[in-house]
């Protein structure tokens, strides 16, 4: 879904970026195509939506506490 949105706005991936709340559906699908992504956690997740690690190895992620920190995350990302 998100490399269908990005091609028919005509955005570069590596000028993307995904600020969510779920791994599965927001942040994964979107490192994967090359964006960045910023994960802000919610204390309620729905099971389906739980993945086993959280990619934060790589250079494109940034995991927050709260949208406050959200500036300097997108400052660290580039």
């Amino acid at each position: 879904m998100y490399r269908g949105i990005l091609a028919r706005e005509r955005i570069e991936p590596a000028g993307f970026l995904m600020v969510g709340n779920s791994l599965k559906s927001d942040i994964l699908p979107v490192l994967a195509l090359g964006a960045a992504a910023v994960y802000v956690p919610y204390h309620l997740t729905w099971a389906a939506e739980r993945v086993a690690e959280p990619p934060v190895t790589h250079p494109r992620y940034a995991h927050i506490g709260s949208l406050r920190e959200l500036p300097d995350a997108i400052e660290r990302l580039g």
